[in-house]
This record gives C-alpha cells, structure tokens and sequence, in this order.
C-alpha cells in the first residue's frame, strides 16, 4: 500500500515537472516536411533562376496547399548582378511605396541599371512608412532603425552578404568632395541640439533646435537636402552642402543643419561644393556595406531550419511570407509564400514551415522579411514587371522598402583623398574640336591617364585616347572633357569649356552642302569677273 502511494506521487510529481519544464521553455517543432509538387514552372530572367511551385505540403502530418515563389543567383558566379535595396524614401520625411514604384525609383536613380527581380523589404510603420530595423542604401545609413533588436541583412560592393543584429560606433561628419570622394578621417560628433563644452568637440545642430546660437563662436551653415529627426534626441541624419560661416547670432532654420568646433574648420576638410554626410557609424561585420534591410527571425542557421521561435510575425500563424537565403558558395535568393486565400490553393504557412522550405532551397541561412499583406514578388518580363504571387489584400501593399535583383553600373566614386588636398591638380583640356564625321579630338594632358568626355552634362564617354568618336543621333549638344591621372599624386581637372555641336539629318547636311556650293560657285564668277 505504502509503496503504491509512493509509487503515484513520485509519477505525479513527474508530470508536473515536466509540465513546468514544457510551460517555461520555448515552443520546439520537430520538424518533418514533405513537399508534393503539383505544378513546377522554371525560367531564367537575365541568369536570375525563377521557379514558381504549387504543391501539396505536409508538414508533420498537417496538410496544406501552397503556392512558392523563388528567385535568385549566385553572385560570386555572376558579378555582373548585384543586389540593391529600394524605396519610396523622401528626403526630409519617410514615404511608402509598392514594389512596381520602388522599381521605378531605382531606375530613375540609377539610370545605367536594370532590375530583374525583387521583393518588398522590412517591417515598418504603416501609418507613416518608418522602418523597424536600420536602413542603408548606397552606403549611407539614411535611418538606424527604431530597434537593433532585430536581424539586419547587408550587401557589399564585391558579392559579400552579411547578418545579424547591427552594431554602431557613433555618429561621424563625413565629407565628400564634388566628385564624390570621401575626404579620410571623417570627424566624431559629440552632441546634437546644443554647443560644444569645449574646443575638442563637434556638435550639430538640427532646425528643431528653438534657440539663438549666441554670437562670438564660429558657426558653419549647411543648406541640407535631407534631415531626419526623431525629436528624441537619439536618432538623426542629414546631407548637405556648404553655404557659409559665421559668428553672428544665428537662428537655425527649415532645411538647414549648423556645424560647431575647431575640427570642422580644419583646412581643407569642408569645402563649397562639398557635401556633407551626418550619420551613424555601422561597424563590425556592416562596415562598408553599400545596401542593407532589415528582417526578424533567423529561419535557418548552419543549413539547418530553426525549430524554436519565442517572438515575431505570428510565427505560430499561417500567413504569407517573404524570406531571403544565403548560401556559402555565394547564392541569394527570395521566397514568397502566398496565403489567406484558400480557395485558390494558398493557405499560407508559419514561420516552422518557411524555415523548412528555406532549407528545401538548401539555405545555409535565412531571414525572415515582412509578410502578410507587403508580401510581394516581380520578375522583369520584357519591358515590363510582372507580379507573379497573388498577394493578399487583393492589390498591392504599399511598403517601406524592397531587395531587388540589379544588371548594370552602380556609380562608383573615386577613391577617398587626404585633406587637405596637396595633389598637383591636371591641366584642363582645351583645343576640342569635331569634325564632320563627328570626330571629336582634344589636346593631350601631360600626366593624364584616362578623359571623361561629357555630352550635355549626363552621358559619360570614359576613354584612354584624345580622339573619340561621338556618333549621336540628329540634335544639338554640348560637350566638356575632363583629364584624370593617378589619384593618389594628380587631381582631376577642372571641366573644359562647353564646345556646342549640332548633329543635322541627312536632308539638312545635303541642303547645307548645297549652299555651300552656291556660294563658293559665286564667289569663284565674282572673281573672275
């Protein structure tokens, strides 16, 4: 008797243990996914691998019907693509957008690329189009994040892809010259919305600041193209150039920002035609990335799908949802899973069931982006873009920003400079002249390694030689050269004089060619007369 009641406690305090146990861990799936295709279409857009799936899914037991969606490349194989991040991004103030106009957005900034694919991006605030995580496009961090909590995804210049939670090292003022390059050492700031303590410290100071900056200390004006500030004294941006100095009392005003301490007036650091970048420094494993967004959960890890979630994006909910995946040999690629749509086979599924199909798509690791209603996959079909999930509110979400898929010439500056700039500075190139085959030739430039011939300003011709064939179509142009050297002992030139040229039809050549004719036939009977 007396073993049988001991018998029964000792199992109920089993079960209770483990109940706590269970109660206080994480929830853990142990995962089994079985993936029966009914439908698989594969296409190659540019070299970018499209494959779209409907399929039965089993997951664990439990039965679903799916429609995926993958995009992606290897980019170490393929430099010729690049990944950049889009957005309806306003300067002085945050703007949302589909993944169609962010599209258009990078085209219109970015004229030399075209996208091939793409997906909408971070969670943000869908009442004013703000980010959650930090966001950097073209390498500035135009807005850190209202949290670093989360995982961030970064693309650099040469095909590299890092992630992770963002660290920062603190807010800098960096220059860069009219031709973009970065003047070294950028300077620390110290404060923000108030003068320095003391010579040693860099303040800036932002149009929310409702003081006078009192005469006496020397004051630097920027005229901004772009400020954000969260009031909170913790989050701040600006881009700028140089408009002049001053120790007048002074009143900070809309569209400006004011720059304080001994180190901004070092010679040559700021300059006019300069421009100014106030931000936050990414540093560790984000040092240098060019692009990056941000996402939350970690799906897979080590090529394993992860089996514990304890937050974020109703992960135990189906829903459809947006990821990225990396591979170790260099391949990214986006996956969009519909859902809230039965009917049509798209039931959605939970984040336990997007790591497993990331790892079907044998990712080494993967991230979850936003989902639900921004859920958005395009593909370029022609001259066009078409959208090949079915999202769900029935239209397209506008969003905060995308990750797309690019082919072409991302602008790259030149390399960063000392200060100050003790180069020997090129001779401008003179003599230019074109002839009637559109020819056009210019003098030589001792030390000149390379010319930028210019064609109203927007088209660039990069050439070794002095003699250039412009072949343009009819229309009238202007046309300035500029001589480069090595950059670390020569600074580029200045910009030639503008040479106007004319391209006439073949019409208006042949009529010119007539009065030509006329005329010297008539001056040749007048003399000889």
């Amino acid at each position: 008797m007396y073993r049988n009641q001991w018998i029964k406690k000792t199992l109920l305090l089993l079960f209770v243990t483990l109940l706590t146990l269970t109660w206080i861990q994480p929830f853990r799936v142990e995962a089994a996914l079985r993936i029966y295709q009914k439908s698989r279409d594969t296409q190659y857009v540019e070299g970018v691998r499209h494959i779209k799936i409907a399929a039965e899914i089993d997951f664990n037991g439990t039965i679903s019907e799916q429609v995926i969606n993958y995009a992606g490349i290897n980019l170490k194989n393929n430099p010729h693509i690049q990944v950049v991040v889009g957005d309806n991004y306003q300067d002085f103030g945050f703007g949302m957008s589909t993944v169609p106009q962010q599209i258009y957005n990078i085209h219109q900034k970015f004229p030399d690329v075209k996208v091939i694919a793409g997906v909408n991006g971070d969670f943000y605030n869908m009442s004013n189009g703000i980010p959650v995580s930090p966001y950097v496009r073209n390498y500035e961090v135009i807005f850190q994040g209202t949290t670093w909590a989360r995982t961030l995804v970064g693309f650099k210049a040469n095909g590299d892809v890092v992630f992770g939670k963002p660290t920062f090292s603190g807010y800098e003022v960096m220059v860069f010259d009219q031709d973009g390059s970065l003047k070294l050492n950028p300077v620390k700031v110290d404060g923000f919305n108030r003068e320095p303590a003391n010579t040693n410290e860099v303040t800036v100071i932002f149009p929310e600041y409702a003081n006078e900056i009192p005469s006496g200390s020397s004051k630097m004006m920027i005229e901004a193209s772009d400020i954000k500030s969260d009031g909170s004294g913790s989050r701040y941006f600006a881009r700028g150039q140089y408009s002049s100095e001053t120790n007048d009392t002074v009143s900070v005003q809309e569209h400006q920002f004011v720059l304080m301490g001994s180190k901004v007036f070092s010679e040559g650091f700021i300059e006019p035609n300069d421009t100014i970048v106030i931000q936050q420094r990414l540093s560790g494993a984000f040092e240098g990335v060019r692009d990056a967004v941000g996402g939350w959960e970690i799906l897979v890890k080590d090529g394993l799908p992860v089996t514990e979630f304890t937050q974020g994006a109703s992960y135990q909910f189906r829903a459809p949802r947006t990821a990225v995946g990396i591979k170790n040999d260099g391949t990214v690629f986006f996956v969009t899973v519909d859902g809230r749509n039965m009917p049509l086979g798209m039931d959605g599924v939970t984040a336990y069931e997007m790591a497993e199909i990331m790892a079907y798509f044998e990712a080494d690791h993967a991230i979850n982006l936003d989902g639900g209603g921004s859920t958005t996959m395009a593909i370029l079909n022609g001259d066009d873009y078409d959208i090949v999930n079915t999202p769900s509110d029935g239209h397209l979400r506008s969003n905060a920003n995308g990750v797309f898929f690019i082919k072409g010439n991302l602008p790259v500056g030149l390399p960063p400079i000392p200060y100050p700039d003790t180069r020997t500075v090129l001779s401008t190139p003179n003599q230019l002249f074109i002839d009637e085959n559109g020819q056009l030739s210019f003098n030589t430039i001792e030390h000149a390694t390379r010319y930028e011939v210019w064609i109203n300003g927007t088209t660039k011709i990069d050439t070794t030689s002095t003699s250039v064939n412009l072949n343009l179509p009819m229309g009238t142009y202007t046309i300035q050269v500029r001589a480069f050297g090595d950059h670390e002992t020569y600074k580029q030139s200045s910009y030639s004089q503008q040479l106007s040229y004319t391209v006439y039809s073949n019409d208006m050549l042949n009529f010119l060619d007539f009065i030509r004719d006329y005329t010297q036939a008539q001056h040749n009977a007048n003399q000889s007369n």
